[in-house]
Protein backbone atom coordinates (compact mmCIF):
# COMPACT_ATOMS: atom_id res chain seq x y z
CA UNK A 1 0.00 0.00 0.00
CA UNK A 2 1.21 3.30 -0.63
CA UNK A 3 1.87 5.77 2.32
CA UNK A 4 1.40 9.75 1.58
CA UNK A 5 3.15 12.31 4.08
CA UNK A 6 1.41 14.65 5.39
CA UNK A 7 3.97 17.66 6.35
CA UNK A 8 2.50 20.20 9.50
CA UNK A 9 1.26 22.67 7.15
CA UNK A 10 -0.80 20.51 5.20
CA UNK A 11 -2.05 18.89 8.56
CA UNK A 12 -3.25 22.72 10.39
CA UNK A 13 -4.61 23.93 6.80
CA UNK A 14 -6.61 20.29 6.18
CA UNK A 15 -7.75 20.94 9.95
CA UNK A 16 -8.73 25.05 9.65
CA UNK A 17 -10.41 23.92 6.49
CA UNK A 18 -12.82 21.39 8.70
CA UNK A 19 -13.67 24.18 11.33
CA UNK A 20 -14.20 26.74 8.55
CA UNK A 21 -16.82 24.24 7.00
CA UNK A 22 -18.54 23.27 9.82
CA UNK A 23 -18.47 27.18 11.59
CA UNK A 24 -19.93 28.41 7.82
CA UNK A 25 -23.01 25.08 7.80
CA UNK A 26 -23.90 26.48 11.35
CA UNK A 27 -24.32 29.70 10.14
CA UNK A 28 -26.34 28.92 7.04
CA UNK A 29 -29.26 26.78 8.81
CA UNK A 30 -29.42 29.36 11.58
CA UNK A 31 -28.63 26.19 14.43
CA UNK A 32 -26.11 25.79 16.80
CA UNK A 33 -24.58 22.75 18.99
CA UNK A 34 -26.88 23.93 21.89
CA UNK A 35 -30.09 23.69 19.72
CA UNK A 36 -30.67 27.23 19.35
CA UNK A 37 -31.52 28.65 16.28
CA UNK A 38 -31.77 31.99 14.48
CA UNK A 39 -33.89 32.69 11.53
CA UNK A 40 -33.75 35.61 9.55
CA UNK A 41 -36.99 36.67 7.26
CA UNK A 42 -37.76 37.79 3.91
CA UNK A 43 -39.12 41.60 4.27
CA UNK A 44 -41.94 42.54 2.24
CA UNK A 45 -41.21 46.17 1.07
CA UNK A 46 -43.52 47.03 -0.84
CA UNK A 47 -47.21 45.40 -0.25
CA UNK A 48 -49.58 48.07 1.25
CA UNK A 49 -51.88 46.11 4.01
CA UNK A 50 -53.95 47.27 6.14
CA UNK A 51 -52.99 47.81 9.94
CA UNK A 52 -55.19 49.24 13.11
CA UNK A 53 -55.33 52.36 14.18
CA UNK A 54 -52.76 54.10 11.24
CA UNK A 55 -53.29 55.08 7.96
CA UNK A 56 -56.31 56.71 5.50
CA UNK A 57 -59.29 57.19 7.34
CA UNK A 58 -62.65 58.01 5.66
CA UNK A 59 -65.04 60.56 6.71
CA UNK A 60 -68.08 59.64 7.65
CA UNK A 61 -71.01 61.14 9.76
CA UNK A 62 -72.14 58.77 12.43
CA UNK A 63 -74.06 60.82 14.90
CA UNK A 64 -77.77 59.69 13.16
CA UNK A 65 -77.39 62.74 10.62
CA UNK A 66 -76.60 60.55 7.80
CA UNK A 67 -79.50 58.34 8.04
CA UNK A 68 -79.03 54.81 8.15
CA UNK A 69 -76.18 54.31 5.69
CA UNK A 70 -74.13 55.76 8.37
CA UNK A 71 -74.26 52.40 10.03
CA UNK A 72 -72.78 50.74 6.53
CA UNK A 73 -68.72 50.60 6.40
CA UNK A 74 -68.32 47.73 4.12
CA UNK A 75 -67.22 50.16 1.75
CA UNK A 76 -64.32 51.83 4.27
CA UNK A 77 -62.81 47.88 4.65
CA UNK A 78 -63.13 47.06 0.84
CA UNK A 79 -60.83 49.86 0.24
CA UNK A 80 -58.45 48.33 3.02
CA UNK A 81 -58.60 51.29 5.26
CA UNK A 82 -59.32 50.38 9.50
CA UNK A 83 -60.19 54.29 10.33
CA UNK A 84 -63.14 56.31 10.61
CA UNK A 85 -63.38 59.82 10.86
CA UNK A 86 -66.45 61.75 11.98
CA UNK A 87 -67.69 64.85 13.73
CA UNK A 88 -69.94 65.31 16.48
CA UNK A 89 -72.71 67.55 15.25
CA UNK A 90 -73.85 69.38 18.36
CA UNK A 91 -75.66 72.77 16.91
CA UNK A 92 -79.15 71.35 18.04
CA UNK A 93 -77.96 71.42 21.64
CA UNK A 94 -76.12 75.36 21.76
CA UNK A 95 -79.12 76.37 23.94
CA UNK A 96 -79.48 73.73 26.16
CA UNK A 97 -77.39 71.72 29.41
CA UNK A 98 -78.85 68.24 28.29
CA UNK A 99 -77.71 66.34 25.51
CA UNK A 100 -80.93 64.43 24.60
CA UNK A 101 -80.75 60.19 25.74
CA UNK A 102 -81.90 60.01 21.67
CA UNK A 103 -78.51 61.40 20.18
CA UNK A 104 -76.26 59.26 22.36
CA UNK A 105 -78.33 56.39 21.65
CA UNK A 106 -77.59 57.06 18.12
CA UNK A 107 -74.08 57.47 18.77
CA UNK A 108 -73.76 54.15 20.59
CA UNK A 109 -75.73 52.25 17.49
CA UNK A 110 -72.79 53.81 15.14
CA UNK A 111 -69.90 52.52 17.54
CA UNK A 112 -71.74 49.17 17.85
CA UNK A 113 -71.18 49.05 13.87
CA UNK A 114 -68.00 50.52 13.82
CA UNK A 115 -66.77 47.63 16.51
CA UNK A 116 -69.20 44.82 13.88
CA UNK A 117 -67.13 45.96 11.29
CA UNK A 118 -63.53 46.11 12.88
CA UNK A 119 -62.82 49.50 12.54
CA UNK A 120 -62.04 52.07 14.75
CA UNK A 121 -63.58 55.90 14.63
CA UNK A 122 -61.78 59.42 15.59
CA UNK A 123 -64.07 61.55 16.57
CA UNK A 124 -64.49 65.57 17.07
CA UNK A 125 -67.32 67.24 18.86
CA UNK A 126 -68.81 70.57 17.53
CA UNK A 127 -71.39 73.06 18.32
CA UNK A 128 -71.15 74.59 14.81
CA UNK A 129 -70.25 74.11 11.18
CA UNK A 130 -68.98 77.26 9.36
CA UNK A 131 -70.89 79.98 11.34
CA UNK A 132 -68.94 81.77 14.85
CA UNK A 133 -69.64 79.90 18.18
CA UNK A 134 -70.36 81.20 20.95
CA UNK A 135 -71.71 78.45 23.51
CA UNK A 136 -70.27 79.40 26.89
CA UNK A 137 -67.65 77.43 29.10
CA UNK A 138 -69.82 76.11 31.43
CA UNK A 139 -72.28 73.86 29.05
CA UNK A 140 -69.31 73.03 27.22
CA UNK A 141 -68.32 71.75 29.91
CA UNK A 142 -71.25 69.15 30.85
CA UNK A 143 -71.76 68.86 27.04
CA UNK A 144 -67.98 67.03 27.67
CA UNK A 145 -69.11 64.78 30.66
CA UNK A 146 -72.15 63.83 28.59
CA UNK A 147 -70.39 62.74 25.23
CA UNK A 148 -67.56 60.96 27.23
CA UNK A 149 -69.36 58.81 29.10
CA UNK A 150 -70.33 57.27 25.58
CA UNK A 151 -67.06 57.30 24.18
CA UNK A 152 -65.19 55.91 27.56
CA UNK A 153 -67.57 52.82 27.47
CA UNK A 154 -66.62 52.53 24.16
CA UNK A 155 -63.14 53.40 24.37
CA UNK A 156 -61.79 50.11 22.79
CA UNK A 157 -62.95 51.38 19.31
CA UNK A 158 -62.10 54.61 19.28
CA UNK A 159 -58.99 55.28 18.40
CA UNK A 160 -58.49 59.19 19.39
CA UNK A 161 -60.32 62.25 19.94
CA UNK A 162 -59.44 65.52 18.19
CA UNK A 163 -60.48 68.35 21.09
CA UNK A 164 -63.02 69.93 19.17
CA UNK A 165 -66.27 72.35 20.40
CA UNK A 166 -64.28 75.50 20.07
CA UNK A 167 -64.24 77.65 16.74
CA UNK A 168 -65.67 76.89 13.31
CA UNK A 169 -65.87 72.59 12.99
CA UNK A 170 -64.18 72.59 16.07
CA UNK A 171 -61.16 73.95 15.06
CA UNK A 172 -60.57 76.55 17.85
CA UNK A 173 -60.35 79.51 15.52
CA UNK A 174 -63.23 82.09 14.82
CA UNK A 175 -65.39 82.28 17.87
CA UNK A 176 -65.37 82.48 21.35
CA UNK A 177 -62.04 81.48 23.59
CA UNK A 178 -60.15 80.92 21.11
CA UNK A 179 -57.50 84.09 20.32
CA UNK A 180 -54.55 83.18 21.68
CA UNK A 181 -54.02 87.25 22.70
CA UNK A 182 -56.30 86.74 25.14
CA UNK A 183 -54.75 85.46 28.49
CA UNK A 184 -57.73 85.21 30.72
CA UNK A 185 -59.22 82.98 28.00
CA UNK A 186 -56.52 80.39 28.39
CA UNK A 187 -57.80 79.24 31.63
CA UNK A 188 -60.89 78.18 29.90
CA UNK A 189 -59.06 76.59 26.78
CA UNK A 190 -57.17 74.57 29.74
CA UNK A 191 -60.22 73.58 32.05
CA UNK A 192 -61.79 72.47 28.40
CA UNK A 193 -58.70 70.39 27.51
CA UNK A 194 -58.35 69.19 31.41
CA UNK A 195 -62.15 68.24 31.62
CA UNK A 196 -61.81 66.12 28.22
CA UNK A 197 -58.74 64.19 29.81
CA UNK A 198 -60.48 63.68 33.21
CA UNK A 199 -63.74 62.13 31.48
CA UNK A 200 -61.52 60.17 29.59
CA UNK A 201 -59.56 56.59 30.02
CA UNK A 202 -55.55 57.57 30.39
CA UNK A 203 -55.38 55.30 27.17
CA UNK A 204 -56.82 57.15 25.08
CA UNK A 205 -54.82 59.69 22.69
CA UNK A 206 -56.16 63.47 22.54
CA UNK A 207 -55.20 66.01 19.24
CA UNK A 208 -55.59 70.05 19.48
CA UNK A 209 -55.25 71.46 16.18
CA UNK A 210 -52.95 74.46 16.78
CA UNK A 211 -49.67 74.12 18.36
CA UNK A 212 -49.36 77.33 20.15
CA UNK A 213 -52.86 76.14 21.95
CA UNK A 214 -50.63 72.72 23.18
CA UNK A 215 -47.81 74.82 24.36
CA UNK A 216 -49.89 77.64 26.52
CA UNK A 217 -50.96 74.29 28.04
CA UNK A 218 -48.40 72.14 28.48
CA UNK A 219 -45.54 74.91 28.99
CA UNK A 220 -46.74 78.28 29.49
CA UNK A 221 -49.97 78.74 31.45
CA UNK A 222 -50.01 78.21 35.28
CA UNK A 223 -52.96 76.28 36.50
CA UNK A 224 -56.29 78.31 36.90
CA UNK A 225 -57.16 78.54 40.23
CA UNK A 226 -59.34 75.76 41.18
CA UNK A 227 -58.20 73.37 38.70
CA UNK A 228 -55.35 69.99 39.53
CA UNK A 229 -52.28 69.86 37.14
CA UNK A 230 -52.43 67.85 34.11
CA UNK A 231 -50.58 64.64 35.04
CA UNK A 232 -47.34 63.45 33.20
CA UNK A 233 -50.01 60.54 31.46
CA UNK A 234 -52.52 63.20 30.47
CA UNK A 235 -49.45 65.45 29.00
CA UNK A 236 -48.51 62.31 27.43
CA UNK A 237 -51.45 62.06 25.82
CA UNK A 238 -51.92 65.30 23.52
CA UNK A 239 -50.75 65.01 20.31
CA UNK A 240 -51.60 67.20 17.04
CA UNK A 241 -54.37 67.40 14.10
CA UNK A 242 -53.20 69.44 11.09
CA UNK A 243 -55.78 70.22 9.03
CA UNK A 244 -54.55 72.15 6.24
CA UNK A 245 -51.19 70.03 5.68
CA UNK A 246 -48.90 70.81 2.78
CA UNK A 247 -51.27 74.79 1.83
CA UNK A 248 -48.71 76.77 2.13
CA UNK A 249 -45.27 77.28 4.27
CA UNK A 250 -47.08 77.91 7.17
CA UNK A 251 -49.94 75.39 6.77
CA UNK A 252 -52.50 78.27 6.50
CA UNK A 253 -51.89 78.97 10.07
CA UNK A 254 -50.88 76.05 11.66
CA UNK A 255 -47.38 76.87 12.49
CA UNK A 256 -48.02 81.09 12.52
CA UNK A 257 -50.04 82.17 15.29
CA UNK A 258 -49.90 85.45 15.73
CA UNK A 259 -50.20 88.09 18.47
CA UNK A 260 -49.59 85.50 21.40
CA UNK A 261 -49.88 86.21 24.71
CA UNK A 262 -46.94 84.58 25.80
CA UNK A 263 -44.84 85.88 23.22
CA UNK A 264 -44.70 85.18 19.54
CA UNK A 265 -42.44 82.59 17.70
CA UNK A 266 -41.30 82.20 14.25
CA UNK A 267 -42.61 79.95 11.84
CA UNK A 268 -39.32 77.55 12.62
CA UNK A 269 -39.78 78.17 16.22
CA UNK A 270 -43.39 76.75 15.50
CA UNK A 271 -42.31 74.18 13.81
CA UNK A 272 -39.65 72.94 15.42
CA UNK A 273 -41.92 72.78 19.19
CA UNK A 274 -44.33 70.76 16.93
CA UNK A 275 -41.46 67.91 16.31
CA UNK A 276 -39.82 68.10 19.75
CA UNK A 277 -43.42 67.99 21.52
CA UNK A 278 -44.21 65.09 19.29
CA UNK A 279 -41.50 63.04 20.61
CA UNK A 280 -41.60 64.43 24.45
CA UNK A 281 -41.88 61.39 26.20
CA UNK A 282 -39.93 58.51 23.77
CA UNK A 283 -42.37 57.46 21.88
CA UNK A 284 -44.71 59.53 19.13
CA UNK A 285 -48.22 61.44 19.94
CA UNK A 286 -50.60 61.30 17.73
CA UNK A 287 -50.36 63.34 14.81
CA UNK A 288 -53.47 63.58 11.98
CA UNK A 289 -55.32 65.82 10.23
CA UNK A 290 -56.07 66.45 6.28
CA UNK A 291 -55.21 68.78 3.14
CA UNK A 292 -57.27 71.54 2.59
CA UNK A 293 -58.82 73.60 -0.58
CA UNK A 294 -58.35 75.22 -2.71
CA UNK A 295 -54.26 74.28 -2.89
CA UNK A 296 -51.72 72.62 -1.69
CA UNK A 297 -48.18 74.31 -2.25
CA UNK A 298 -45.71 72.53 -0.63
CA UNK A 299 -46.61 68.92 -2.43
CA UNK A 300 -42.86 67.99 -2.44
CA UNK A 301 -41.93 68.24 1.32
CA UNK A 302 -44.81 65.70 1.80
CA UNK A 303 -42.43 63.04 2.47
CA UNK A 304 -40.34 65.08 4.68
CA UNK A 305 -42.70 66.62 6.74
CA UNK A 306 -44.95 63.54 7.39
CA UNK A 307 -41.55 61.44 8.18
CA UNK A 308 -40.58 65.15 10.48
CA UNK A 309 -43.85 65.11 12.44
CA UNK A 310 -44.09 61.15 12.56
CA UNK A 311 -48.14 61.05 11.01
CA UNK A 312 -50.10 58.33 11.34
CA UNK A 313 -53.35 59.11 9.81
CA UNK A 314 -55.15 61.22 7.29
CA UNK A 315 -58.35 61.75 5.26
CA UNK A 316 -58.44 60.50 2.35
CA UNK A 317 -62.23 61.79 1.68
CA UNK A 318 -60.49 65.51 1.51
CA UNK A 319 -58.60 67.49 -0.23
CA UNK A 320 -59.59 65.14 -3.33
CA UNK A 321 -57.45 67.02 -5.45
CA UNK A 322 -54.47 66.80 -3.38
CA UNK A 323 -54.84 62.64 -3.46
CA UNK A 324 -55.21 62.86 -7.07
CA UNK A 325 -51.29 64.41 -7.10
CA UNK A 326 -49.95 61.99 -5.01
CA UNK A 327 -51.48 59.10 -6.80
CA UNK A 328 -49.72 60.87 -10.08
CA UNK A 329 -46.43 61.76 -8.27
CA UNK A 330 -43.63 58.54 -9.31
CA UNK A 331 -41.33 58.84 -6.67
CA UNK A 332 -37.56 56.67 -7.54
CA UNK A 333 -36.56 53.71 -4.97
CA UNK A 334 -34.76 55.61 -1.91
CA UNK A 335 -33.63 53.02 1.28
CA UNK A 336 -35.75 50.20 2.03
CA UNK A 337 -38.58 52.18 -0.15
CA UNK A 338 -38.83 51.13 -3.75
CA UNK A 339 -39.99 52.99 -6.86
CA UNK A 340 -44.05 53.72 -6.70
CA UNK A 341 -46.66 56.58 -6.23
CA UNK A 342 -46.22 59.33 -3.42
CA UNK A 343 -49.87 57.73 -2.79
CA UNK A 344 -48.33 53.95 -1.86
CA UNK A 345 -45.55 55.34 -0.51
CA UNK A 346 -47.30 57.55 2.07
CA UNK A 347 -50.05 54.53 2.34
CA UNK A 348 -47.56 51.71 3.53
CA UNK A 349 -45.02 53.93 5.77
CA UNK A 350 -48.49 55.98 7.60
CA UNK A 351 -48.08 55.31 10.95
CA UNK A 352 -45.86 51.95 11.94
CA UNK A 353 -44.56 49.49 9.50
CA UNK A 354 -42.75 46.85 11.56
CA UNK A 355 -40.72 44.17 9.83
CA UNK A 356 -39.37 41.07 11.56
CA UNK A 357 -35.24 40.74 10.65
CA UNK A 358 -34.41 37.65 12.51
CA UNK A 359 -35.26 36.05 15.58
CA UNK A 360 -32.93 33.54 18.06
CA UNK A 361 -34.91 31.27 20.12
CA UNK A 362 -34.36 27.21 21.00
CA UNK A 363 -35.97 24.42 18.70
CA UNK A 364 -36.71 22.58 21.50
CA UNK A 365 -37.62 22.72 25.09
CA UNK A 366 -38.89 21.04 28.12
CA UNK A 367 -42.41 22.03 29.45
CA UNK A 368 -41.89 24.43 32.55
CA UNK A 369 -38.71 24.95 31.75
CA UNK A 370 -37.41 28.23 30.60
CA UNK A 371 -37.66 29.56 26.70
CA UNK A 372 -35.16 31.95 25.50
CA UNK A 373 -36.52 34.53 22.95
CA UNK A 374 -35.03 37.20 21.23
CA UNK A 375 -35.29 39.93 18.01
CA UNK A 376 -34.33 41.95 15.82
CA UNK A 377 -37.01 44.29 13.80
CA UNK A 378 -37.32 47.57 11.85
CA UNK A 379 -39.71 50.49 12.03
CA UNK A 380 -40.02 51.21 8.08
CA UNK A 381 -43.35 53.69 9.14
CA UNK A 382 -43.39 57.54 10.07
CA UNK A 383 -43.86 56.59 13.19
CA UNK A 384 -44.48 54.40 16.22
CA UNK A 385 -47.78 52.58 17.52
CA UNK A 386 -49.54 55.36 19.39
CA UNK A 387 -51.58 53.00 21.54
CA UNK A 388 -49.94 50.54 24.70
CA UNK A 389 -50.32 47.28 22.57
CA UNK A 390 -49.34 44.22 24.44
CA UNK A 391 -46.73 41.84 22.91
CA UNK A 392 -47.02 37.58 23.00
CA UNK A 393 -44.85 34.84 22.48
CA UNK A 394 -47.57 31.87 21.04
CA UNK A 395 -47.10 28.11 20.85
CA UNK A 396 -49.86 26.55 18.99
CA UNK A 397 -50.24 23.21 17.84
CA UNK A 398 -53.81 23.54 16.11
CA UNK A 399 -55.62 21.93 19.37
CA UNK A 400 -53.70 23.51 22.06
CA UNK A 401 -52.65 27.46 22.25
CA UNK A 402 -50.49 28.90 25.08
CA UNK A 403 -49.98 32.35 24.73
CA UNK A 404 -47.00 33.72 26.63
CA UNK A 405 -46.48 37.79 27.35
CA UNK A 406 -43.34 39.28 26.81
CA UNK A 407 -42.36 41.84 29.74
CA UNK A 408 -40.18 45.23 29.49
CA UNK A 409 -41.32 46.08 26.37
CA UNK A 410 -43.19 48.82 25.43
CA UNK A 411 -44.06 49.21 21.91
CA UNK A 412 -44.81 52.56 21.37
CA UNK A 413 -41.62 53.16 22.13
CA UNK A 414 -40.51 51.48 18.51
CA UNK A 415 -40.17 54.47 16.65
CA UNK A 416 -38.90 54.61 13.17
CA UNK A 417 -35.33 52.76 12.63
CA UNK A 418 -34.30 49.40 14.42
CA UNK A 419 -36.49 47.96 17.09
CA UNK A 420 -35.07 45.35 19.82
CA UNK A 421 -36.72 42.45 21.78
CA UNK A 422 -33.97 42.19 24.35
CA UNK A 423 -33.41 38.30 25.65
CA UNK A 424 -36.47 37.26 27.54
CA UNK A 425 -35.90 34.16 29.76
CA UNK A 426 -39.76 33.25 29.54
CA UNK A 427 -41.03 30.64 31.83
CA UNK A 428 -42.89 27.77 29.85
CA UNK A 429 -46.51 26.36 31.39
CA UNK A 430 -45.71 23.21 33.38
CA UNK A 431 -49.10 21.73 31.85
CA UNK A 432 -47.75 21.97 28.04
CA UNK A 433 -48.81 19.12 25.74
CA UNK A 434 -45.86 17.47 23.87
CA UNK A 435 -45.57 17.55 20.54
CA UNK A 436 -43.97 19.65 17.82
CA UNK A 437 -45.69 23.70 17.70
CA UNK A 438 -45.92 26.71 15.58
CA UNK A 439 -43.85 29.87 17.27
CA UNK A 440 -45.42 33.26 16.64
CA UNK A 441 -45.95 36.54 18.13
CA UNK A 442 -48.76 38.03 18.54
CA UNK A 443 -49.37 41.96 19.07
CA UNK A 444 -53.46 41.92 19.90
CA UNK A 445 -55.44 44.85 20.72
CA UNK A 446 -54.92 45.90 24.42
CA UNK A 447 -58.85 45.84 24.98
CA UNK A 448 -60.08 42.33 25.98
CA UNK A 449 -62.83 42.77 23.88
CA UNK A 450 -60.97 42.75 21.20
CA UNK A 451 -58.22 40.61 21.73
CA UNK A 452 -59.69 37.30 20.04
CA UNK A 453 -60.52 39.12 16.58
CA UNK A 454 -57.71 39.74 14.00
CA UNK A 455 -58.37 42.22 12.04
CA UNK A 456 -57.09 44.40 15.38
CA UNK A 457 -54.01 42.61 15.80
CA UNK A 458 -50.61 43.86 13.91
CA UNK A 459 -49.33 42.50 11.25
CA UNK A 460 -45.42 42.55 10.61
CA UNK A 461 -44.11 43.99 6.90
CA UNK A 462 -42.59 40.20 6.02
CA UNK A 463 -43.46 37.35 3.37
CA UNK A 464 -44.70 34.49 4.29
CA UNK A 465 -45.15 35.39 8.28
CA UNK A 466 -49.02 36.50 8.59
CA UNK A 467 -51.52 34.36 9.95
CA UNK A 468 -54.72 35.96 8.67
CA UNK A 469 -57.18 33.57 11.21
CA UNK A 470 -55.39 33.84 14.06
CA UNK A 471 -54.10 37.13 13.64
CA UNK A 472 -50.04 36.65 14.77
CA UNK A 473 -46.96 36.61 12.85
CA UNK A 474 -45.37 33.25 12.59
CA UNK A 475 -41.70 32.69 13.42
CA UNK A 476 -41.42 29.15 12.60
CA UNK A 477 -43.86 25.70 12.14
CA UNK A 478 -41.45 23.95 14.25
CA UNK A 479 -40.68 24.11 17.98
CA UNK A 480 -40.80 20.81 20.11
CA UNK A 481 -41.83 20.71 23.21
CA UNK A 482 -40.81 17.45 25.33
Amino acid sequence: MKKFKITEGVFVASVIFVLVSFVSMNKSNGQDSGGTTTVRYIPDLATIFPNPERGWHNRRDVDGRGGNDDRDFSDVKEAGHTLVHSYLRLDDFKETDIIPQSYLDDMQEALDAIRAHGLKIILRPTHVWSEVPSVPESRILKHIEQLNAVISKNADVVSHLEVGYLGKWGEWHSGLYTDLDNRADGDTRYRIVKKILDTTLETMPIAMRYPMHIREILDELPVPEGSEPLTQVQRDRIGHHSDCFLYNENDRGTYARLNVWFGNQTLEQQKQYTFDMITSYGGNKIVGGETCSPQIERIDDTQNDMAEANWTEINIDFWKDAIEMWKKIELPASGNDPAESEFDRISRKFGYRLRLIDATFPVSASAGDSFAFKANLSNDGYASVIKKRPIYLVFDNGKDRYNIELTNIDVRKWVSGPALISQQALKLPKNMKPGKYKLALWLPDAAATLQSRPEYAVRFANKDVWDFNNGYNLLTNSVIIK
